[in-house]
């Protein structure tokens, strides 16, 4: 999911963020926890056991964990402006306003953080992480000139920039893009 939950977004039970080496899970009983890669839990919200079914950034910026009949735990930061809620790499989970300015955090904050554990790279996620091809190359058209025609107004239509004539001049064999005549067919790259 990343390491960030923005306003409207929710975690469900066992899902996760992760910034850097840390994990905020909503586990299955319902406990929203921070923990290092080894397990050991660094901060809790308290509320194993207690129905809590999903986590919430509500639009009032409260970050809210609801059990079925209402809210069970929250941040206590309604009418705060928070925006997002952000697992850092530094320990610290950290709900900022859309000023940038923090209206709470777990205070876990570390100077000597974990480093993120490698992931071994599979083919296929290697598959999945390179970039997409580039889009091909558009097929060559013609363009035959009309009086009045200028290379710069064609390079204009064709590409929305005058300043590309060149392309055109050099694509259609012409020395000098000052001298096109009626009837002259073009490439247009």
């Amino acid at each position: 999911m990343g390491d960030s939950l923005k306003v409207g977004e929710e975690l469900g039970l066992g899902e996760a963020l992760k910034g850097g080496a840390y994990s905020l899970t909503l586990q299955d009983d319902g406990n929203l926890v921070l923990s290092e890669p080894s397990g050991n839990v660094v901060w809790a919200s308290g509320t194993n056991g207690k129905g809590v079914k999903r986590a919430t950034l509500q639009a009032d910026g409260n970050f809210v964990l609801y059990k079925d009949d209402g809210a069970e735990w929250s941040t206590g930061t309604d009418g705060k402006g928070a925006d997002r809620l952000v697992v850092q790499p530094d320990r610290n989970v950290v709900l900022y306003a859309g000023d940038g300015s923090s209206v709470w955090s777990t205070g876990t904050n570390t100077d000597n953080p974990l480093e993120a554990p490698e992931e071994p790279v599979t083919q296929a996620a290697a598959v999945e992480d390179a970039p997409p091809p580039p889009p091909p190359a558009p097929a060559a058209q013609t363009y035959t000139v009309e009086p009045g025609d200028t290379l710069w107004a064609i390079a204009e239509r064709f590409y929305g920039d005058g300043n590309r004539y060149q392309e055109i001049a050099n694509a259609s064999g012409i020395d000098n893009p000052d001298l096109i005549n009626p009837g002259q067919v073009l490439t247009i790259p």
